[in-house]
């Protein structure tokens, strides 16, 4: 009874879905607005930290290198990604030095304090980084000190108040009339 018996089938082998996409930045600094995410082929969905909705929001990821990775299904049930890496960068530590009131009468005078150095100071009476009082008028005004990270191009800043007062009032006294010799 040595019967053997065949059935020819046929396996299909499909290959897997060419995916990509686009839209992720190489780096972001933490403050930057999202960025769309586009995946083709489209109706898959993207992972990682910070996606949401096609979106990439480099606030919520954090600072740090993270892997966004899209996926995407075929209708032949075929699926695969592919994974980019983006980093975000913390915004600068700046600081500004509490400023002196000054009077209205004083001249224009170079503004310090501001650290890390390099930055740019502005507001109401700055000019090339000197604060004109005079300029300024009286009142508390707000300066800016301003640093862009030469590495990550983050920008940062940190503001104090500067108040110009007036002058005071000058008083002499009631004018005398004296006589000389008496």
């Amino acid at each position: 009874f040595n019967c053997t018996s065949t059935i020819p089938t046929t396996i299909v082998v499909n290959p897997l879905p060419v995916v990509s996409f686009t839209g992720l930045n190489a780096e972001y600094c933490v403050d930057d607005a999202p960025s769309t995410l586009t995946g083709d082929p489209a109706g898959g969905y993207f992972t990682g930290p910070g996606t949401a909705l096609n979106m990439f929001h480099p606030d919520v990821a954090g600072p740090g290198t993270h892997n966004v990775t899209y996926t995407y299904t075929d209708p032949n049930g075929c699926t695969d990604f592919q994974i980019q890496t983006t980093i975000v960068h913390d915004l600068p530590v700046v600081t500004l030095d509490p400023l002196a009131d000054v009077c209205v009468d004083v001249p224009a005078f170079a503004l310090s304090g501001g650290n890390p150095a390099g930055g740019v100071y502005s507001g109401t009476g700055v000019s090339g980084g000197d604060f004109d009082p005079a300029a300024a008028g009286m009142g508390t005004h707000i300066i800016t000190y301003t640093y862009t990270d030469p590495t990550t191009t983050c920008v940062n800043f940190a503001t104090q108040p500067i108040t110009v007062n007036p002058l005071p009032p000058a008083n002499a006294g009631a004018d005398v009339s004296i006589c000389y010799g008496n």
